[in-house]
């Protein structure tokens, strides 16, 4: 078996799993720039999101540096529903970038994740205590399509900022619509 045999069998999968993983760091460039406009600090936004390793803590420092910046701003709310946005994208993309792929004749896309049983106090003799989860097409668009509703809603509450602190806005940018997370898999 090669390297890619699974994303060979499954290719439209493996296209929305590839734009997912290499589009995250769209979603926390993002939020640097809607926390730099509240703070009008570029340097040291930038400078504390991304020399931090990890994207945990950048989505942190970045709540820290912008949480109370919005709130001033009236727009408190809207900012934590971003967050809250970034997070759930986090957790799709880390389930993703952790994962082994392949093809166990169910029809669907099956991964599972070393680090689950990597933490177990156990003797791990094989990997068979895997949770195996599946993906489709469907429901990868529905992941991608939120991490766009993610994204829109931090360009939104970068705009209305601006426009409350009298900056360069697009004027007829209306909020997205609120979204529910999509789950992190099928099974």
């Amino acid at each position: 078996m090669n390297i890619s045999q699974a994303f060979a069998e499954f290719p439209a999968e493996a296209a929305i799993i590839g734009r997912i993983l290499a589009g995250y760091t769209d979603l926390e460039l993002a939020l640097m720039n809607c926390v730099k406009s509240a703070r009008e600090d570029m340097d040291t936004v930038l400078k504390a999101m991304f020399r931090a390793r990890g994207e945990t803590q950048r989505v942190d420092i970045a709540d820290a540096f912008g949480r109370q910046a919005y709130r001033a701003l009236e727009l408190g709310t809207q900012f934590e529903m971003g967050l809250g946005a970034i997070r759930h994208c986090m957790k799709i993309r880390n389930q993703y970038s952790h994962c082994i792929w392949w093809n166990d004749n169910t029809g669907q896309l099956a991964f599972a994740n070393f680090e689950e049983i990597a933490k177990l106090n156990e003797v791990v003799k094989d990997l068979r205590g895997m949770s195996v989860r599946h993906v489709s097409v469907e429901h990868l668009q529905a992941q991608f399509a939120y991490f766009e509703y993610a994204s829109n809603l931090l360009i939104w509450v970068l705009h209305e900022a601006n426009k409350k602190t009298e900056r360069p806005a697009f004027p007829n940018l209306n909020q997205p619509a609120a979204r529910m997370p999509p789950p992190l898999y099928l099974s």
